[in-house]
């Protein structure tokens, strides 16, 4: 690969759009099962794609190896970034090498991620993001995992104020199922999916794709499973100075979409917002008006 901070899901995804249309049934079939069955024999990953062992060969080829062993090799390194646990991260976490504060540290790691994010991101990827999170007769559903539905959820609470129709999806087995109730082929369906990929978050995007709706993926470098079926795939740095994946790329990508989107609205952004000041008055404080007694504060 020329990138060598590029994963293998970075590189394929990259370079789709130079594969034939038998080689993206390779690519697929990689995604699909979490890139391990490329650890199949060439026969076997042919049969599994349904195309030739000549075309898997040149699918490696392409996606810039030299053989199918080169490709194998890659493979072994990137399978086991991707399948590390906090646990297995802190106990290969290294002493620490330089006499920095902490801070300076983690200041350095998280502007790191962010440039790194954003550097790779495909523009036309992200325009494409923002057409559809912007599109108003659109309706957006947002939903992540264990730790990333906060990020859905931090999506969702600019998307309202933004636009009408947007809603986030519960974390929970009845708030994804009733989700699915109402999903059409008109609307988006944003999921937050990065390592260890969660089987219950890929079976809501494979129930939501067969109902039609379009898929916005954001994930980590090693790519969700669900790449296979997203429509748009967004990729976040994670790399973190603590054994916890960081999500700081991924809000600063969130922040990005919002200005994209209130760009791309312009002025009926701001009479939403106006209207919902208005709706608000009488609900909430103003610092104008906060009552000096404390007790009548509390009233």
């Amino acid at each position: 690969m020329t990138d060598p901070g590029a994963t293998l899901g970075d590189v394929i995804h990259q370079r789709t759009a130079d594969l034939t249309r038998a080689e993206r049934r390779v690519a697929r079939t990689l995604f699909a099962s979490n890139l391990m069955a490329g650890f199949d024999t060439v026969a076997g990953l042919a049969a599994r794609s349904g195309v030739s062992g000549p075309t898997v060969l040149r699918f490696a080829n392409k996606i810039g190896f030299a053989g199918y062993a080169d490709f194998q090799r890659a493979l072994e390194s990137d399978v086991a970034a991707r399948i590390d646990s906090p646990l297995r991260l802190y106990g290969r976490s290294p002493p620490e090498q330089r006499r920095d504060h902490l801070l300076d540290i983690a200041g350095d790691s998280f502007v790191h991620g962010i440039e790194a994010t954003f550097a790779n991101l495909p523009r036309s990827e992200f325009d494409a993001a923002v057409e559809l999170l912007a599109d108003r007769r659109r309706t957006v559903y947002a939903t992540g995992g264990r730790f990333t539905q906060a990020c859905a959820e931090m999506l969702h609470a600019h998307l309202y104020q933004l636009r009408p129709r947007a809603h986030v999806i519960a974390y929970t087995p009845q708030g994804r199922a009733d989700a699915l109730l109402d999903l059409s082929r008109r609307d988006v369906v944003v999921i937050f999916d990065v390592r260890r990929y969660q089987k219950d978050t890929i079976a809501l995007a494979e129930a939501a794709k067969k109902q039609g709706a379009t898929l916005v993926l954001i994930t980590d470098p090693w790519l969700s499973p669900i790449a296979d079926l997203a429509d748009q795939v967004l990729t976040v740095d994670v790399d973190a100075p603590s054994p916890y994946d960081t999500l700081v790329p991924c809000i600063a990508l969130i922040e990005a979409l919002v200005a994209g989107i209130v760009g791309r609205l312009g002025d009926t952004t701001h009479r939403r917002i106006a209207a919902l000041e208005s709706l608000r008055k009488g609900y909430t404080w103003d610092d104008r008006e906060v009552p000096q007694d404390p007790e009548a504060r509390s009233s």
